[in-house]
């Protein structure tokens, strides 16, 4: 996704790559475990990425959805995707989201099945959550015209040591965060992304 994110696209959307890549785990324990490659069977995507570059992109976002929902029929998880604005943004409220794939400035960070990265959004204008090792707190708004914003103050979290690679990807994911200034939401899933779609975070409600 990084290289088609770095280009002048308007939409992009695909099998996702991050979840290809943690799929490969199993194929991998697959081999060890002494199964031949030509007894696999062919497997298909299942999981799918929706990439809008603000940007390059000459229609308003919401009318880019439309498009792309109601035009071409694309859907995930059986519902079309739709920018959250002021009036719509109680959809994301009391709702566990874990983060299932993470790309920062067009750079794919593979997030382990066992690390625990989510954000839950209050109607309170509170945001709060899981980074890894620690627990982050923050506020949030979203504008009228969908403009996703955090506060000014940043992200709190609490200051828990953990194993460097786990250090590593709560860094990367606090960073990404920060970045983002748009939210859509379809059916169980949710894509936070900046203006640009270079860097892009997909969650999955929990239990879905």
């Amino acid at each position: 996704m990084g290289r088609i994110q770095q280009s002048q696209f308007r939409i992009s959307y695909g099998a996702s790559y991050s979840a290809m890549v943690r799929h490969a785990a199993v194929f991998v324990d697959t081999f060890l475990k002494g199964v031949k490659p030509s007894a696999l069977p062919v497997e298909r995507p299942t999981i799918f990425d929706l990439v809008i570059n603000l940007k390059t992109a000459v229609l308003p976002l919401s009318l880019m959805l439309a498009c792309v929902s109601g035009c071409a029929q694309v859907t995930v998880n059986g519902s079309r995707p739709q920018i959250l604005d002021a009036q719509t943004a109680h959809r994301l409220y009391q709702r566990d989201w874990d983060l299932k794939g993470l790309t920062v400035e067009g750079r794919d960070i593979v997030i382990d099945v066992d690390t625990r990265i989510s954000v839950r959004f209050a109607a309170d204008g509170r945001v709060a959550g899981f980074t890894a090792v620690n627990q982050l707190s923050g506020a949030y708004s979203v504008s009228a015209e969908g403009k996703l914003s955090w506060g000014k103050a940043g992200f709190a979290t609490t200051r828990n040591m953990g194993p460097p690679e786990l250090m590593e990807k709560e860094h990367a994911y606090l960073r990404a965060l920060g970045k983002t200034n748009a939210a859509i939401l379809a059916g169980h899933t949710l894509l936070l992304q900046s203006d640009d779609a270079s860097t892009v975070l997909t969650f999955n409600e929990a239990g879905y």
